[in-house]
């Protein structure tokens, strides 16, 4: 019986193995680029295309989707324009893959975001992207303050008396 192929061995039709390596490389850095913009309103990305010299405006999920389908087939996909396209809400792939990059740098890569899953205010549960209560919309900054110092060793009690010298409300 044969082993299940891994993510990089497996058949990729119609592409070069170095086309192949570059389009996985293009699904981490999207993903990278999601949980960084995501949470502050960015819907997707915008890339300028050579061939028609037009942007072309790609939600996440459906950019995610073609790149997998890319992959999987060697073909892209064809999509309907986006609607309506508000251009703030959304970044230039290459201004976002740099920002991510540069967080990677700096040691703060998005996957080493510190996690709040309900506002301890109110108690509403909270996606980790969130950065305010959906429902009594304090901002998260403060927890996830917190939530790091005390993970690097100081005591809860100083980090919450330096949160509200710092102008932070307690929770």
């Amino acid at each position: 019986m044969e082993e299940p192929l891994g993510d990089d061995e497996r058949e990729t039709f119609g592409l070069e193995p170095e086309e192949a390596q570059n389009i996985r490389a293009d699904l981490e850095d999207l993903e990278g680029m999601r949980r960084t913009f995501q949470g502050q309103g960015v819907k997707g990305v915008v890339i300028a295309c050579e061939r028609c010299e037009e942007n072309h405006y790609y939600e996440w999920d459906l950019l995610m989707e073609n790149l997998e389908h890319m992959l999987q087939t060697g073909e892209s996909q064809m999509h309907e324009p986006a609607f309506e396209v508000r251009e703030e809400e959304y970044i230039q792939w290459d201004y976002g893959k740099g920002y991510v990059d540069a967080l990677a740098d700096a040691g703060l890569e998005p996957d080493n975001r510190v996690e709040v899953t309900r506002c301890p205010w109110c108690g509403t549960p909270a996606e980790d992207h969130f950065q305010f209560c959906p429902k009594c919309g304090r901002s998260f900054g403060a927890v996830r303050i917190y939530k790091e110092l005390v993970d690097r060793g100081l005591d809860e009690r100083e980090v919450r008396a330096m949160l509200v010298r710092a102008g932070f409300e307690p929770f």
